[in-house]
């Protein structure tokens, strides 16, 4: 949304666009980190209230943003312009590509920082174990600050690079969670990797679906994958990140 503001409304170019994005996600970020997280850490919540704050955050975010401009979608420009690319009779558009070789980039970096380098080591420790992390020396509480810093940022860079595809919008990213939590379901929660080639195979069904069924049936597809994932599978998402 951040994006079609700064983009659109203002129209400044992509440069300060991302900047704008990424700031704009940064405060939210601590803002719910220091205003949220960290105090119901400190009074000992349960994950269950942690989750439930998550998603009222969330929540609240999406009903200002309509109160703000309105419940609608509106069209972003593309980063790279340009017609669609033709290879064997189908066509790619350049969008499309651009969020493939980000995403391939974006997850060797997360690989790079969670196994060569001891930030992310120490990192991964925390999510396994926090108190003997703890225990151990590291800084567990700026190390979850950091955790929800990089996490921000991918999911902005993500919004930022489905916008032009499904357009711009509070609730744009309901149905990108919903599939996202799928694919984390079926390649299971210790693995980055697994996820990414969850999701990959969840975007082929949906796009089988749509041409031998029909585009209607396409959003259906995200929630009856992760309704029996969650039904068949329970224990993936009781996963923990084992691996990076």
């Amino acid at each position: 949304m951040t994006t079609y503001l700064v983009l659109m409304r203002l129209g400044l170019g992509y440069p300060l666009a991302i900047l704008g994005v990424i700031v704009v996600a940064l405060i939210l970020a601590l803002l719910f980190r220091y205003g949220l997280h960290r105090p119901m850490v400190q009074r000992g919540a349960p994950t269950t209230n942690m989750v439930v704050a998550t998603i009222a955050f969330g929540l609240v975010l999406t009903a200002a943003a309509e109160l703000g401009i309105g419940n609608t979608k509106y069209g972003v420009d593309p980063i790279i312009p340009g017609p669609p690319i033709i290879i064997g009779g189908i066509s790619i558009q350049t969008q499309s590509l651009l969020i493939v070789v980000v995403s391939w980039v974006l997850v060797a970096a997360i690989w790079f920082f969670f196994t060569k380098t001891l930030t992310g080591v120490s990192l991964r420790a925390v999510g396994l174990n926090r108190n003997a992390a703890a225990v151990s020396g590291v800084r567990v509480s700026r190390l979850i600050t950091l955790a929800f810093i990089l996490s921000v940022i991918v999911t902005a860079v993500g919004g930022m690079l489905v916008a032009p595809l499904i357009g711009a919008g509070p609730d744009m990213g309901t149905t990108i969670a919903v599939k996202g939590f799928a694919a984390a379901v079926l390649g299971g929660m210790a693995s980055v990797y697994r996820g990414m080639v969850a999701g990959v195979v969840i975007g082929l069904i949906e796009m089988l679906s749509s041409y031998y069924v029909s585009s209607s049936w396409a959003p259906v597809i995200a929630y009856a994958i992760l309704f029996f994932a969650l039904v068949l599978m329970p224990a993936r998402v009781r996963q923990s990140g084992a691996h990076a």
